[in-house]
């Protein structure tokens, strides 16, 4: 059964496009910006300020982001990176979130809870939605490979993702689900192991990171 959802188009996709990754300074400005907006909307000092403050997934997410701007920077900004993956981390024992720096995670980035969260992916898509008890990682049957995620994908609590697994665009995974297959574009998965049970159109992405 097909759901007539649809896309906002409120996200520049030519920005998106010139922004893959945090190779400037210009670029990093924008990926919190954009981890900001997802849940808390319209930036504002005040609402900046107070996000860093006291929100735990977004204040991770924070220094995620300058950790590894700082890591793609190389032994020139070795000093910096070294004091922001101390703080990193801080925050990683705190929060209880496991987020490697070294897995490249698109803009739009936001983590629901605090609460134990695995991540260490090849690669997330923008617009990713974390509740706790996510693990996504490798196994010990793949050689070390770990998993692809697209575009929109939402995580539910506690499902589990291992090994090389494709994620596609526009993609709702369960609560307590294990993924052992890939996964198509569009499409809502869950069980044990996880299989399609609904096929989307696409999802509506509103500044609090939730979908109609």
């Amino acid at each position: 059964m097909k759901d007539n959802y649809h896309v906002n188009e409120k996200t520049d996709a030519h920005v998106e496009e010139q922004f893959e990754e945090l190779t400037s300074f210009k670029a990093l400005k924008y990926f919190i910006s954009r981890d900001f907006w997802k849940i808390n909307g319209h930036i504002t000092l005040k609402k900046f300020l107070r996000a860093l403050l006291i929100e735990p997934g977004f204040k991770f997410i924070f220094w995620l982001r300058i950790t590894r701007y700082f890591y793609l920077k190389g032994k020139k900004a070795v000093i910096l990176f070294f004091l922001c993956r101390c703080i990193m981390k801080h925050y990683s024992y705190k929060f209880n979130f496991d987020i490697t720096y070294r897995t490249p995670i698109g803009p739009g980035l936001s983590i629901a809870h605090m609460g134990y969260i695995v991540i260490a992916a090849s690669k997330i898509g923008s617009n990713c939605f974390l509740r706790p008890g996510v693990v996504l990682g490798k196994n010990l049957t793949d050689e070390g490979i770990t998993p692809v995620v697209g575009d929109n994908v939402h995580f539910g609590v506690g499902c589990k993702i291992i090994g090389s697994i494709a994620i596609g665009n526009n993609v709702v995974i369960g609560a307590n689900a294990v993924v052992t297959h890939n996964v198509p574009s569009n499409s809502v998965v869950a069980g044990v192991p996880a299989r399609e049970i609904r096929k989307l159109d696409a999802i509506v992405l509103h500044p609090n990171g939730e979908e109609q």
